[in-house]
């Protein structure tokens, strides 16, 4: 089996910028995607793919890089419809892509859809490259790290209300990693989108937003069908790292094949505007911007400690004025 890496690029100045971005240019993320594609050949792995409403402003931005930097453009067939102030608004298109692949790919490849704030740092394991052809699919639980983070209750309504049933083993699945056959993606873009439809009569009712939650809704129904799957962070096939955060020592990600980072896009575009994919650089950069948020949030900690302390404090009573 073959990988087919690809990336979404949705390019909408009209619509509102992810809640993790604070580019206001709507074409960072081609920059990006060109960082992700320096790195996946760096590491031995196919040339990316870019899907985008927008192939020629993402062509114009492609040529301010290398030639050998580029990398290939494909046109995005659209029939989603959704308000453009809905959060994550481009995200939502993954689906169309998924759709599309799973129309077009042969059968003896793989499509490993990835984010365009991730770095690849070494080759995908060629064992679990054939377990994923095996299941079908390979896919990122986060399910430990959304539970803590917002509650396994109000998870779990969101994913049941959108899959609009119970769950046996409820779990939310990372929208940055997907790796799988055409057959088995035409059965998850099917599921998605009836779940999709959900989503849009559910959404004000939803505390999670974005195409994580339809597809995740529809993931955990066909596991309950029967549909295997491959857990590929397991594997260290992929890590999510944010800035600060000690859910995981740094040593752990660093033998991850793929470090997603979706907090530091800022960091990975100026990355991309340097001639060659450095790994030592790239790692440099993000213990720099590790410990600095991890700073932060001492200084914020003692503060916020510090003003609680205050608060806390007994007024002293006015003195009487002297008769």
């Amino acid at each position: 089996m073959t990988i087919f890496p690809c990336t979404l690029v949705f390019v909408d100045a009209d619509a509102g910028r992810s809640p993790n971005s604070s580019s206001k240019d709507p074409l960072s993320y081609v920059d990006q995607a060109v960082g992700l594609n320096r790195s996946l050949v760096q590491a031995g792995m196919p040339r990316l793919t870019i899907f985008t409403n927008s192939p020629e402003q993402v062509e114009a931005r492609l040529k301010s890089f290398e030639p050998n930097s580029h990398a290939a453009v494909q046109q995005l067939v659209m029939t989603i419809q959704l308000p453009k102030a809905t959060p994550f608004y481009g995200a939502h298109f993954k689906l169309d892509l998924m759709d599309q692949l799973a129309r077009t790919l042969p059968d003896d490849t793989l499509m490993l859809l990835l984010d365009a704030d991730i770095v690849a740092v070494r080759p995908l394991n060629d064992d679990l490259i054939t377990r994923c052809a095996e299941a079908g699919i390979g896919i990122f639980d986060i399910s430990d790290q959304l539970f803590s983070a917002y509650g396994f209750a109000s998870v779990i309504n969101d994913l049941e209300l959108v899959a609009n049933r119970r769950l046996r083993n409820p779990r939310w699945y990372g929208g940055e990693f997907m790796l799988a056959t055409p057959h088995t993606l035409a059965l998850v873009v099917s599921r998605a989108r009836e779940c999709y439809e959900r989503y849009l009569q559910e959404s004000h009712r939803l505390l999670h937003h974005g195409d994580e939650t339809f597809v995740s809704a529809a993931l955990n129904t066909l596991a309950d069908e029967g549909q295997g799957m491959v857990e590929v962070g397991a594997w260290q096939a992929i890590g999510r790292h944010w800035a600060g955060n000690c859910y995981r020592n740094l040593a752990w990600f660093r033998s991850c094949s793929l470090v997603h980072l979706p907090a530091g896009k800022g960091l990975l575009q100026r990355q991309s505007h340097r001639a060659t994919f450095v790994p030592v650089r790239f790692w440099r950069d993000v213990l720099i911007a590790h410990w600095l948020w991890r700073g932060r949030l001492a200084i914020k900690r003692v503060r916020n400690s510090l003003l609680a302390s205050v608060q806390k404090k007994p007024i002293a009573p006015t003195p009487r004025s002297a008769r």
